[in-house]
């Protein structure tokens, strides 16, 4: 890909993630917490993906299942006995012929019980996942980006750091993206362009 004719920017408007409280979130989208709403801030992160990128961040029901190390097109595996096997889906994924970056999005805000374990036990699992899978894979065409907005989540960032400097992620933590909605765009021209 030549990356001349790229134009990838953060949109104008788009703040730190650890700006994100319960309070400014409230003030962006309204009522967030369950039902319809609580996708209104992966919406937000999507539609600026999309401008930033001048490409499509499209839905997926793209999984991987961690015991086999493999990621797959499964959009209802608790219908089968495995189904705890598998991932949360990918919210999104978008091509830079040739690699493709498979897109994780999460805005986690305020502290509490709910918040750790969707960091601890939604997000983090899901990380340590996709570093699994690079190991075991050797793909050097997937990417993956997990932007966490929000405060309680730029709170826990070095958790995740952890995990990406672990010794047997050295070869492939570079493939993998944890941080906010408005470090993604240096990121991707960075690492995946």
């Amino acid at each position: 890909m030549d990356k001349t004719s790229l134009n990838i920017v953060c949109p104008e408007g788009v703040i730190d993630g650890c700006l994100f409280t319960k309070e400014k979130r409230q003030e962006l989208y309204g009522k967030v917490a369950g039902g319809g709403g609580s996708r209104k801030p992966e919406k937000y992160q999507r539609e600026q993906i999309v401008l930033g990128t001048s490409r499509p961040c499209t839905t997926t029901q793209t999984r991987i299942n961690w015991r086999k190390n493999e990621m797959m097109e499964n959009a209802q595996p608790m219908r089968k006995e495995d189904g705890f096997d598998y991932t949360e889906n990918f919210d999104g994924k978008q091509i830079f012929a040739p690699n493709t970056v498979w897109v994780n999005l999460k805005s986690v805000v305020g502290t509490g019980g709910s918040q750790t374990r969707t960091l601890r036990d939604e997000c983090y699992l899901f990380v340590n996942a996709q570093l699994n899978f690079l190991v075991k894979s050797k793909k050097i065409d997937y990417f993956f980006a997990n932007i966490f907005d929000g405060d309680e989540a730029s709170s826990k960032m070095e958790m995740f750091h952890y995990l990406l400097r672990l010794p047997e992620f050295s070869t492939v933590k570079k493939y993998v993206y944890v941080g906010d909605l408005k470090g993604y765009f240096s990121w991707v021209k960075v690492n995946v362009c």
